[in-house]
């Protein structure tokens, strides 16, 4: 996103950016950004949860010789140790996000605008290919959606508060569950 990647160049700099100073830079209506970002606390707050974006997209690129089967794993083992060691800030995030969509949806704005990037989508599409380019378009399609049910602060948190597991176990979990949903989609 052009507002992040603008405010961490502003951080990088030296500055603590604000909302407007990252429009600016990011050559997009204050309006817009403000949209995504309501305050300068959750512009930094998305600078910091989007540090392991980097390291995610590092590993992916470093780790092509690996089956994609095995980045993917590891993948949603990589991610979710980021959540389990991050709790308190990802659980932040997640606030934040769910305040934009119902600010959002008050306004009568609805869903016009994402209000997160899809990131972890595209991470495993990286992550499984080419496996991918042999699935139907539409199964591709189904097996990054439930994939994404797997990786993050949301199934994270239902494996915390709803099924009261510590942190190793959720991760255990959530690997275990990435392998059962890959199993079922790719063709024996």
């Amino acid at each position: 996103m052009a507002i992040v990647d603008a405010a961490r160049a502003l951080l990088d700099r030296g500055e603590t950016p604000t909302v407007a100073q990252a429009a600016e830079a990011a050559l997009v209506s204050r309006t817009t950004a403000y949209r995504y970002f309501p305050t300068q606390e959750s512009l930094l707050l998305e600078l910091s949860v989007t540090a392991s974006v980097d390291e995610i997209e590092d590993f992916l690129a470093r780790r092509r010789d690996d089956t994609p089967q095995d980045r993917l794993f590891e993948l949603v083992d990589m991610f979710n140790r980021y959540c389990a060691d991050h709790e308190v800030l990802m659980r932040t995030a997640e606030r934040h996000y769910m305040d934009t969509w119902l600010a959002a949806e008050r306004t009568g704005a609805g869903h016009e605008q994402p209000v997160r990037e899809g990131r972890r989508r595209q991470w495993i599409a990286t992550a499984l290919e080419p496996v991918l380019d042999t699935l139907p378009d539409a199964e591709r399609e189904r097996l990054e959606a439930a994939l994404c049910l797997v990786i993050g602060v949301e199934a994270f948190t239902v494996m915390r508060d709803v099924c009261q597991l510590d942190s190793a176990q959720a991760i255990a979990v959530l690997h275990w569950a990435a392998q059962a949903i890959l199993t079922a989609a790719l063709p024996t």
